[in-house]
């Protein structure tokens, strides 16, 4: 099947963050025996564009309907990666005969995609064979696959705060406000990621300065290349509610949750079944809340359970089983053309 071409469209900036972004990287990364490439939204910008075009190549969004820029690219399979598609996007590339597989779609124009891949809404009802949800269809990063599962201490030593590329809500510098004291006279110290598009690195600079000027219990790094090297060696998580509760999943880290919206409010893994406190959309910022969460984790035994909840989790083979499907798509002759009447 040399020759055939693959193109990822995705989306990425502040309101959505960069997994997007970052998933499709992945998956292409599987894809090297074809011609793939990706096309960014206007509304990602260059940022975007940078990111993959490191890689592959890349292309922002020129038309105002996105599908032409689509079909000038002549491919024959459509990766969409942008959260909700409509109709108006979809039909046009159904007509054409394309392939179409979408990630994390609950639009009108998912019905139009021969594969939608769901892996952060768990969903409980008998579900199309088509639509790929829940946990067993998260993809791990190669990273960490090699990464040093932790072991459970009795007494916490290591919290990791972190909330994906962007923060646009700050949980980030909220979250130290909140519990550094806490952390102080619990004797953990603090480690905080922050990504690439995390906006408001200056202040949270400036108030880790203010608040630990050695950095003797509060140290930062921005835009880290091995999310799995930071996670090792952390007792437990403060984060959003995104694809980073999978990874400390797999690591064994059980997290206090915090959701920016309420379309990550839809995300039901990171809950206490599963190994997390959530505390539910934070708007406002409830500092009292995580707080409180902060302070049960501080009790070993219910770490411990939380903890044991994980356990049960493998991701490990799932991304070469996602791949495999979605290039499946390829051996199978007729293009999914429909007939209009």
């Amino acid at each position: 099947m040399m020759g055939r071409n693959i193109l990822f469209v995705v989306a990425g900036y502040p309101a959505i963050g960069l997994g997007h972004i970052y998933r499709s990287l992945m998956l292409a990364g599987e894809m090297k025996d074809f011609n793939v490439s990706f096309l960014c939204t206007r509304e990602s910008g260059t940022y975007a564009a940078d990111l993959a075009a490191a890689h592959f190549p890349a292309l922002i969004q020129q038309s105002v309907f996105l599908w032409r820029d689509v079909l000038a690219l002549k491919p024959d399979l459509v990766i969409n990666d942008m959260l909700d598609t409509d109709a108006d996007y979809m039909l046009p590339l159904k007509q054409r005969g394309l392939r179409l597989v979408n990630f994390e779609d609950e639009g009108p124009g998912a019905a139009l995609a021969d594969i939608v891949v769901n892996a952060l809404y768990e969903r409980g009802e008998k579900r199309a064979p088509h639509l790929l949800y829940g946990h067993e269809n998260f993809c791990l990063r190669d990273e960490f696959l090699k990464a040093r599962r932790n072991l459970f201490r009795p007494k916490a030593e290591r919290i990791l705060i972190t909330f994906g590329g962007t923060d646009f809500s700050d949980f980030t510098r909220q979250s130290v406000d909140a519990l550094f004291e806490d952390c102080l006279r619990e004797e953990l110290s603090i480690r905080v990621v922050a990504g690439p598009g995390y906006a408001h690195k200056q202040a949270l600079l400036e108030r880790i300065e203010f608040l630990d000027p050695g950095q003797t219990r509060l140290s930062f790094t921005h835009a880290t290349n091995i999310m799995s090297r930071e996670m090792e060696n952390a007792d437990f998580a403060v984060c959003s509610a995104g694809r980073t509760v999978y990874e400390l999943a797999h690591m064994r880290i059980p997290g206090i949750v915090l959701a920016h919206h309420e379309r990550e409010d839809m995300h039901r893994f990171a809950r206490p079944e599963n190994g997390f406190m959530y505390l539910g959309v934070m708007n406002p910022f409830r500092a009292a809340d995580l707080r409180t969460a902060f302070m049960r984790m501080q009790n070993p035994e219910e770490r411990f359970l939380f903890r044991n909840r994980l356990e049960k989790f493998d991701f490990i083979g799932n991304k070469a089983k996602v791949v495999s499907t979605i290039l499946d798509l390829l051996r199978v002759p007729g293009g999914g053309q429909i007939c209009m009447s």
